[in-house]
């Protein structure tokens, strides 16, 4: 089994050595109590099969484990690392039987180098009797003495190996296995779990947890296969071997500090109240089996001691001897009456062989014969370190002796308060606390060594007997006979009647009487019979017939005053015991009520040696106690006595567990009422408490104790805790005053109360969340435990402009961490939804996703806020440093708007201040517009005029030359633009990059000469004749580059020239052409070309034009500005070529 840390279990060479005890004098007067117990100690008992040597647990890296892995490897190589580890650097293992330092049966088939060790003992757990030591730097490992038992009980029930499974690995060992039995059932997995293990074996039985248990996979093959070389190792030996495959440990999560050390050794000694040092060298024979110690989850289930010392037997030869030494006489009839006086002081009594047996099983008196109101049934080493859970063989008659109830009451909660306290100062070293709870449910608690500390009862008030004594009838040493007075049994006569316990039993009273009147009853008489106050005898038979009824009594109940009955008086037939003499026949039953607990029913009362005898059932109204009591009635005395365990007591309060309890009730007429021991509890998700049984200042139950919250999160953690009047108390103040303890708690203050078993708070915490405004929040008990909650308003940063947050402070995977959830308003201009705000342990985090407008910016934006640092991907990653300030982080794409007519796509960032740039290259459509198409026509010169020549004849000349042009669309493509823009600092807004000016253009010349001769009639004329003409044109694109450097202080401007030139020839046309009209409307108008030549080179003829931008204006591309270059051209020269070509 694993300790709570690797050192809580010292080598064996470090554990002191036993303490040699004197065997104590058979003289009767060396045993005699008149002197300290510590100083004449009786002897101890046996050793008992808890304390012999176990079967011993294999350790990781001993031969037989690295045999075991290398089979297995064989079968089946393993897909996961090595079930049994080797061990740590530093730590050799444990010698195995048959290697160099084994001390145990060898484990295989090779020749032993030694004897076996002898066969187990019927009580010995497992196997082997002697103990294996381990090698240096590798504690003893030892099977748990209860483990042990029920491995035994269990050999041989489990099933057999599956065939095909089983086939394959017989192949491979060369050894049957149909005698090989597999455990996975529920006990197994207790088992398994106990030891901290996947699988074990002991002899043909192999446990395995049941979800380790896969034999038709290749892990599960491994796993069975190391297992079964087990079982080939501990064929033929006497004791079998246990072999563990992995073992538990302490959680890393928990440190260590410098203070662990010394607190561990103060833990590694066990420290024994007064009582129980005359047993301490048994204690320390039990630390230097490695057995002295708390195991895992511990329980008291089944431990119902008295029930297993009521099987002890007192020898018949033993009484009859012990009884000759003093004298008394025994019928040689087993049913005759003995008369003894038990001890001294003792009345007279009668009783039969048997019953005398009986008696002496838990007598009530001491070795000195001073009367003990009761004796109690107790674990000589208490079964709470006895390396034992209830039903293990600790509980066994051997680990049991008699002790007076006051001192067993105290002993057992001295010695568990005592481990608490010095577990609790252990687990105060690391770093975080673990839970004791927890801790103490996972890990055996191991004591190398134990001191008497002189704690709890004095031992010299002590008063005990030991089994042995018990069985040599030792009791009796102390008894005597009766003297001769008392002696022979007395006649009653027809005027005297005499009472009697029973059927041949003592005389009780003598009643004096005139013949057939009643008894006189005088003050000594009406108490004759203990426990009853007798106020008249009515006697039927006069004749003195010796059996048969022979009249009845007439009593009341004589009981303490906190015992009423439900019928007070009572009537009791009286049957002839005798001449002039009778008993109480037949007694009724009795209901009674306790007013400390609740109503007692003796169902069946009789009456022994002159006293009333019975027991009954108390069944205790306080809801705390929740098993019945067992009540014994003694004439006039009352006594009951019961420990209860945890399994016992019940506290009504939601999620509450009984970590552990051992509370004695007990009540006696001579000594009252009484409470010892303690209640230990925890609630979950809040602390733990405990609380010491008493009877309060009025006779009543009460608990007295403190409530501890849990310190991993509070500095003042203890509160006052009691339980009265059948509800839970508490009241005090709790704290944190570390700041950060809990990170996001800067200190936090709260009065507690509780009110029919509800939890009250009133006190706040003060935050140290970033982002939040000086506030508190409450702290309250809700539904899953302690809970430090509220809404609390944020403080404006540059994120957030305003908003609140729930903030929780809840334990989470053991730890206790603040949390929060919540909405804020930004502060980010441009950004109008709601911010999410989140909060986890220390990581501030505020963010929205959504639409972003501002200035020349429209798009989308990822924008938060954190106290964590800010990755190269943008995103927040790892913890938040202490003290960290909240800073701005995003990024987003957004359409700039720089111009009506110049617009793009950009990334843009968010600085920690919470400003919003752009900062880089635009992603801009192929080619922007920047106006559109612009025509133009001028005519440069003309000529018309009609000559007359005759009457109604004319001729007609005339020409011209004209110029025409288009340009545009004008458009700006392969444009590259660079923008630093912050809306919040426009005025620094700098836009540069560089562009290409695209103007597509056309222009031209037309060069006409018209000649002809026309009809000219008053209101109408017709004309025909040829008409010459001649274009000169071009056509291209305008070209020019632009740089733009810009900021709102300068303004943006951009000044460029656009031109476009050709060398073109004319196109001449040669058209006939007949014009009618007639009162100035044309009746016919129709034209022909008669021919075409091109005439001309080296003509220079081009357009230019300026392009202009200023900011707010639109583009401006003025036609008064456009400048045409004309060529040279002379007509008349140019119409004689051009007769030559064409005539």
């Amino acid at each position: 089994m694993e300790a709570l840390s690797p050192k809580f279990a010292r080598r064996p060479s470090e554990r002191p050595a036993p303490e040699t005890s004197r065997a104590a004098s058979r003289n009767p007067a060396a045993r005699a109590q008149g002197s300290s117990p510590a100083a004449t100690p009786a002897p101890p008992p046996a050793l008992p099969a808890y304390a012999q040597p176990p079967a011993r647990i294999s350790q990781p890296g001993e031969g037989i484990e690295r045999e075991a892995e290398q089979r297995a490897n064989a079968v089946a190589p393993p897909s996961t690392p090595d079930p049994t580890p080797q061990s740590a650097p530093g730590a050799a293992a444990s010698a195995a039987p048959g290697e160099a330092g084994g001390t145990g049966p060898t484990p295989s088939a090779a020749p032993a180098t030694r004897p076996a060790a002898p066969a187990p003992s019927a009580s010995s757990p497992a196997s082997t009797t002697t103990p294996s030591p381990s090698a240096a730097g590798a504690p003893a490992s030892a099977l748990p003495a209860y483990a042990a038992s029920r491995v035994d009980d269990r050999r041989g029930r489990g099933e057999p190996i599956p065939k095909d499974a089983r086939s394959a690995l017989e192949g491979h060992f060369g050894r049957d296995f149909a005698d090989v039995r597999i455990h996975t059932d529920a006990e197994a997995a207790r088992l398994t779990a106990a030891l901290g293990a996947r699988a074990f074996t002991s002899g043909r039985d192999i446990y395995i947890a049941p979800d380790a248990y896969a034999p038709t996979t290749a892990e599960g093959r491994h796993l069975l296969a190391h297992e079964l070389t087990h079982v080939v190792q501990q064929d033929g030996q006497a004791a079998a071997v246990l072999a563990r495959a992995v073992d538990p440990t302490l959680d890393t999560r928990f440190h260590e500090t410098d203070r662990t050390p010394a607190a561990q050794t103060a833990l590694e000694r066990l420290e024994l109240p007064a009582v129980k040092a005359r047993h301490l060298p048994l204690y320390n024979g039990l630390a230097s089996a490695n057995n002295l110690k708390r195991v895992r989850g511990y329980g008291r289930e089944g431990a119902d001691q008295r029930a297993v010392w009521n099987g002890l037997q007192v020898p018949a030869d033993a009484v009859r001897t012990k009884l000759g030494e003093r004298n008394i006489p025994v019928p040689a009839d087993a049913s005759g009456r003995i008369r003894l006086k038990p001890h001294r002081g003792a009345r007279l009594t009668s009783k039969s062989l048997s019953e005398l047996q009986t008696m002496l099983r838990i007598p009530n008196w001491d070795r000195n014969g001073r009367a003990i109101p009761q004796f109690q049934v107790d674990h000589i080493v208490e079964l709470q370190v006895s390396g034992q859970m209830g039903s293990g063989v600790g509980n066994s008659v051997q680990n049991m002796e008699l002790l007076d109830q006051p001192s067993n009451s105290s002993s057992g909660g001295t010695i568990r308060s005592g481990i608490y306290r010095k577990v609790d100062a252990y687990l105060d070293t690391f770093d975080p606390k673990p839970d004791r709870g927890t801790v103490l449910r996972q890990h055996d608690v191991v004591f190398t060594s134990a001191a008497a500390t002189g704690a709890g009862s004095a031992a010299g008030a002590s008063a005990w007997w030991t089994k042995t004594e018990i069985e040599e009838a030792e009791p009796l040493r102390s008894a005597s006979p009766p003297n001769p007075t008392e002696d022979g049994v007395a006649q009653g006569t027809a005027g005297e009647f005499i009472l009697t316990s029973g059927p041949g039993g003592i005389t009780v009273g003598r009643f004096r009487h005139s013949p057939g009147s009643a008894p006189a009853i005088g003050t000594t008489q009406a108490r004759a019979l203990a426990g009853l106050r007798i106020t008249a005898i009515n006697l039927t038979d006069t004749a003195g017939t010796p059996s048969g009824p022979v009249g009845s009594l007439a009593a009341e109940w004589d009981l303490p005053a906190d015992w009423q009955p439900e019928t007070p008086a009572v009537t009791i037939s009286l049957a002839g015991d005798g001449e002039y003499r009778g008993y109480p026949s037949a007694m009724p039953a009795l209901n009674v009520t306790y007013r400390h607990l609740s109503p007692v029913s003796f169902a069946s009362v009789s009456t022994e040696d002159g006293e009333l005898s019975a027991e009954g059932t108390l069944t205790p109204s306080i809801p705390i106690f929740n098993a019945p009591i067992t009540v014994r009635l003694r004439g006039r005395d009352l006594s009951f006595s019961l420990d209860y365990g945890p399994e016992q007591i019940s506290l009504p309060i939601p999620r509450t567990t009984i970590d552990d309890a051992y509370v004695s009730v007990f009540y006696s007429t001579a000594r009252g009422f009484g409470l010892g021991g303690q209640v230990l509890f925890s609630i979950e998700g809040a602390g733990s408490g405990e609380l010491a049984a008493s009877v309060s200042t009025a006779g009543g139950v009460q608990f007295e104790g403190g409530f501890t919250f849990e310190r991993s999160l509070f500095d003042r953690a203890r509160v006052r805790a009691w339980w009265r009047d059948g509800a839970l108390g508490a009241e005090g103040t709790i704290g944190i005053d570390t700041p950060d303890k809990i990170r996001g708690i800067k200190s936090a203050t709260a009065t507690v109360s509780v009110t029919e078993g509800a939890w009250s708070f009133t006190g706040s915490a003060e935050l140290s969340v970033p982002g939040v405004k000086e506030a508190g929040i409450s702290i309250t008990q809700g539904e899953t435990g302690l809970t430090i909650a509220g809404d609390v308003a944020l403080a404006a940063n540059p994120a957030i402009r305003s908003g609140s947050i729930h903030v929780e402070c809840k334990k989470d995977e053991g730890d206790w961490k603040v949390s929060a959830t919540g909405t804020a308003q930004p502060a980010i201009p441009g950004v109008d939804s709601e911010l999410t705000v989140t909060y986890d342990d220390g990581a501030f985090d505020a963010r929205f996703s959504g639409a972003f407008a501002r200035g020349m910016l429209s798009g989308q934006i990822t924008v938060g806020a954190t106290n964590r640092s800010v990755g190269e991907d943008g995103q927040p990653s790892g913890d938040a440093a202490p003290n960290a300030p909240i800073i701005v982080y995003g990024s987003g794409s957004a359409t700039v708007q720089i111009a009506p007519w110049l617009q793009g796509t950009a990334g843009i960032r968010l600085d920690p201040n919470g400003e919003i740039t752009v900062s880089g290259e635009i992603a801009l459509p192929n080619q922007l517009e920047i106006f559109s198409k612009l025509e133009y026509d001028k005519r440069i010169f003309g000529l018309a005029t009609q000559i007359p020549i005759i009457p109604g004849i004319v001729a007609e000349v005339g020409g011209n030359l004209s110029a025409n042009a288009s340009i545009g669309p004008g458009a700006i493509d392969q444009l590259r633009i660079g923008i630093e823009y912050n809306p919040a600092h426009e005025e620094n807004t700098h836009v540069t990059g560089d562009a290409h000016l695209n103007v597509p253009a056309q222009a031209g010349l037309r060069l006409g000469a018209r000649a002809g001769i026309g009809l000219g009639i008053t209101g109408a004329s017709a004309t025909g004749g040829l008409e010459i003409g001649g274009t000169l044109g071009i056509s291209g694109a305008a070209e020019a580059g632009i740089h733009i450097d810009w900021m709102p202080s300068q303004g943006l401007a951009i000044d460029a020239e656009a031109a476009l030139h050709a060398q073109p020839t004319f196109r001449f046309d040669v058209s006939g052409y007949v014009a009618v009209t007639a009162l100035g409307a044309s009746l016919y108008d129709e034209r022909f070309e008669l021919a075409a030549v091109e005439l001309g080179s080296g003509l220079e003829f081009g357009v230019r034009f300026p392009i202009t931008y200023r900011e707010g204006e639109p583009f401006n591309v003025s036609l008064d500005d456009l400048e045409f270059d004309v060529p040279d051209v002379d007509p008349a020269a140019l119409v004689d070529q051009l007769g030559a070509q064409i005539f």
